[in-house]
Formats: structure tokens, C-alpha cells, sequence
């Protein structure tokens, strides 16, 4: 089996079958293909369209899946598969499937730890988590489509603290730079983490304040390593 399963074809059993086959068969080349081949605005319209958001097996189904895939593909291609390859767009909709089916509590937790080479937890706990979901939830601004539509970005208000706690997380896992600090110094990237969610900027400012940080964190090391 190589496609996602299909919301409006298959019943619930049979997307979580199909997606515990796919995660069973795996592979780096697999896990590239899926995420070429995503549906374009992401699995959860997928079951938003078909009617069928109280799917809470297929959800769960789904966000192991992605965790599955999160752990075998470059971040680039792990957002082909949510709408514009948005990160901010993969954040809500990972949340709106936890607003959705607060039972996923550990499902979501689990994927941001992959997603942000987050191994301790130090960066989001169950409870950060919750409480972001919560205020994304507020932020939502659709007025004709109901919760939770797409997860597209543009349906939230971008002022909103809801909105630009999520995106910061999608800044950071989106980050070549701070998924490798990650790996190398989870304690320094954890730092960096909690230093851009204290001083919560906008969205469209994001990118460069982690740039920033990264630069300062740079020198200091550096200058570090050179009195030793």
C-alpha cells in the first residue's frame, strides 16, 4: 500500500487499518512519496469535507502516523504535507485535532517531542500544550466555515497570543539550525525555545528573532570555547 487512506471512502476502521499498514511498511523513500502525494489541504480537511471529524480512532490513527513520518523525513518534506507547506499551518492543525479530541493529549505531546528533537520534554509539556490549543481555539476567526475548516493560517487572528504561540513552535521544528542544535545541545536549544515563547513577537517576525538568538547563542559558545 503506497496512498493515504481516502476520508470519504473509507470508514473509520478502515483508515486506521490503512494507516497502521503504511506506518508497519515504512520507509525513508515510502514516507518521501506520502508526503509529495498528501492531499492538498491536509488529511483533517480531508475528514472536515467528508463529514466525519468524530472519527477520534482514524485521528489517532493519523497523528501517529505523522509522528512515524516526522522521524524518517527532512522537515521541508514533512509540511508537503499540510496546506502551502506552512509550518504554522501544520501547528494548527495538529492542535485543532487535540481540540477536537482532547483523549489525543499524548498523541500531540509525543509528535512535538519528534518534531522538535524534544527527547525530555523540556521545550512543551502536556499542560503547555493543552493550554496553547485552548488559545488557538480562541483565535479562530472563520466566520462561514465552523471549526476547525482547513488549519489555515489566514482563519486565525494573527494578533492573537493563541495564534503566535503555535507558530513559534512551527518556526523552531521548521529550523534546520535549531533542529540540529537540538541534537548537539538539547539544554542551549531548550533555552533558545523558552526565550522566544517569554518574548512572543508576531508572526511575520519570527524567523528572524530565531535567527538572532541563534547568532547570540553562536558567539557566546564560541567565545566560551576560546577562554578554555
Amino acid at each position: 500500500m503506497t496512498s493515504w487512506p481516502d476520508a470519504r471512502k473509507d470508514n473509520e476502521s478502515t483508515i486506521v487499518k490503512k494507516f497502521k499498514l503504511l506506518k508497519d511498511q515504512l520507509t525513508k523513500e515510502l514516507a518521501l512519496q506520502l508526503c509529495r502525494n498528501a492531499p492538498g489541504c491536509g488529511f483533517l480537511y480531508e475528514l472536515y469535507d467528508a463529514k466525519h471529524l468524530d472519527y477520534e480512532g482514524a485521528f489517532q490513527a493519523y497523528m501517529m502516523f505523522l509522528r512515524a513520518i516526522a522521524a524518517m523525513v527532512p522537515r521541508p518534506s514533512f509540511l508537503y504535507i499540510f496546506p502551502k507547506s506552512c509550518a504554522g499551518c501544520a501547528m494548527l492543525q495538529i492542535l485543532s485535532i487535540l481540540c477536537l479530541h482532547p483523549v489525543l493529549e499524548n498523541e500531540a505531546n509525543n509528535l512535538f517531542c519528534e518534531l522538535l528533537f524534544d527527547t525530555r520534554g523540556d521545550i512543551l509539556n502536556r499542560d503547555d500544550i493543552r493550554q496553547m490549543a485552548m488559545m488557538m481555539r480562541r483565535a479562530y476567526k472563520g466566520r462561514e466555515d465552523p471549526f476547525p475548516y482547513i488549519g489555515y493560517c489566514l482563519d486565525y487572528d494573527r494578533k492573537s497570543q493563541g495564534f503566535n504561540m503555535a507558530y513559534v513552535i512551527g518556526v523552531l521544528f521548521s529550523s534546520d539550525q535549531f533542529c540540529e542544535l537540538m541534537k548537539s545541545n538539547s539544554v542551549l536549544g531548550a533555552q533558545i525555545a523558552h526565550e522566544m515563547v517569554k518574548n512572543l513577537a508576531v508572526s511575520d517576525r519570527q524567523s528572524q528573532q530565531l535567527y538572532q538568538l541563534l547568532s547570540k547563542y553562536k558567539e557566546l559558545i564560541s567565545d566560551n570555547k576560546s577562554d578554555t
